[in-house]
């Protein structure tokens, strides 16, 4: 809802200034002992039953992509793989084949969640989020198949080592033919960053020590964890070797773009790094991030949180990155922009007199509209696609979870329980607003033209 400063100025609740104002013109000298005297000053209420209602309507849908051609049969290819390991067990396990109750309920908790990722990876969904539940479903099953084999003793810390030795081997191998190439510099950032990410999981999956080794030895389900972090090194090596080939094979003309990726980083990190000295310090009292006289309303809440979002995404930037991560530096650098864009607007909107507030379940009705309405233009938005469309699901699939919370209000329900939820649809608002913009800006950048 839309008000004025002078509305403002006739708001029921009271802010941090007011409070303190009030406790000085009374002589309080604990304002918490007394507050409670005053007239009228209980916290508001508001239906909770009406919220609830407020946020069921059909939320944007938001697919994950990546543009790469992603054949059906190799997502089957992952998917038989995880059948094949599950079928070659007898879970789910009864109390005979593993009497104990925690190693086996968290053994068929596996196994479960295996059978499920490989039915989903089946449904609905763009090939890339098919693959990644078909990918999950390989893992879940290797964590089942290798627990029960070390509860047998059919599996011992020699095999893991063998098998670290294979994934390392693999992952190098990857790396060694792997090149930053490509016909459109937006396109292939992004899937070079989606690479560069597999590469660093494999990387990380496989940094386990001697330590854990030897532990697992002792323990099946610590044999099983370890021997899972190789098959998500293995899975993550096997998807980014597909991925690059895929995209090699579909290019018109191949370009070397190591070099074009670099001044991209250097240039957007200078951007970030300009615009973030802009940027106020946390505070514990957000109201003081405006130039104007305002209660601790649901936009002032949220103008906090994109600051604490943009804050430490400007501070990790300037540190030390593990690499590979030249080409994932853009999309990084892109969320971040986001933020900071996003800052600056929600702040001049509420200098501007909206105070962005909640005081009826209307409200949260707005702000989650608002909310929506920012997602589909996004999601609608027809130029710049490749970074709108690998950064968008970021921002955009908050608005699911925010209402999963609020669809469980009922009965009275104090009115700041209820805006600090809501103003997580504002950030959702303000920063998928931002994101066709500076999705412009990164992609020009890319390309080797001026940004704004």
């Amino acid at each position: 809802m839309t008000r004025t400063p002078a509305d403002a100025g006739r708001d029921r609740r009271f802010g941090r200034r007011e409070l303190l104002a009030l406790s000085g013109a009374l002589g309080l000298t604990s304002l918490t002992g007394c507050l409670d005297q005053l007239p009228g000053s209980g916290p508001d209420t508001l239906d909770g039953d009406a919220v609830a209602v407020a946020v069921t309507d059909e939320a944007p849908e938001i697919s994950e992509t990546l543009p790469v051609d992603i054949a059906t049969s190799f997502v089957a290819e992952q998917r038989e793989v995880a059948r094949e390991k599950l079928d070659s067990v007898p879970a789910p396990f009864d109390e005979s084949e593993i009497p104990n109750g925690v190693i086996r309920e968290q053994v068929n908790g596996e196994y479960r969640a295996a059978r499920e990722a490989i039915r989903e990876s089946a449904d609905d969904g763009t090939a890339y989020e098919r693959l990644g539940r078909a990918t999950r479903s390989r893992e879940s099953a290797q964590e089942v198949v290798l627990a029960w084999r070390a509860i047998e003793g059919e599996a011992t810390v020699e095999d893991l080592r063998e098998s670290r030795s294979a994934a390392d081997d693999a992952v190098d191998a990857l790396a060694s033919r792997w090149e930053y190439v490509g016909d459109d510099p937006v396109r292939a950032a992004v899937v070079h960053a989606e690479i560069e990410r597999e590469v660093r999981a494999a990387r990380n999956w496989l940094s386990f020590g001697e330590r854990e080794l030897e532990y697992a030895a002792e323990q099946p389900l610590e044999f099983a964890d370890v021997a899972v972090d190789i098959e998500r090194a293995r899975t993550s090596e096997a998807v980014a070797s597909y991925y690059f080939e895929r995209f090699r094979g579909d290019l018109a003309r191949e370009e070397p773009l190591r070099e074009r990726f670099a001044t991209a980083r250097d240039s957007l990190d200078e951007r970030v790094r300009t615009r973030g000295e802009s940027l106020p310090e946390e505070t514990d009292d957000p109201t003081t991030l405006v130039d104007r006289e305002i209660t601790q309303t649901a936009g002032v809440i949220a103008l906090s949180d994109v600051l604490r979002n943009a804050r430490w995404r400007v501070e990790d930037r300037s540190g030390e990155r593990d690499p590979p991560s030249l080409a994932s530096d853009a999309l990084l650098a892109a969320e971040t922009l986001v933020y900071l864009r996003a800052f600056e607007a929600l702040r001049e909107r509420i200098e501007e007199g909206d105070d962005v507030a909640v005081d009826e379940a209307d409200d949260v009705a707005a702000l989650r509209g608002d909310a929506v309405d920012a997602i589909t233009s996004a999601r609608e938005a027809d130029r710049n696609r490749f970074v709108v469309d690998a950064i968008l699901p970021r921002f955009a699939r908050e608005l699911r979870w925010i209402d999963d919370r609020l669809s469980g209000y009922e009965g009275d329900t104090r009115v700041d329980f209820v805006e600090r939820e809501a103003a997580e649809y504002v950030v959702v608002a303000e920063t998928c607003r931002a994101v066709p913009p500076v999705s412009a800006d990164v992609a020009a950048t890319l390309r080797g033209d001026s940004g704004s």
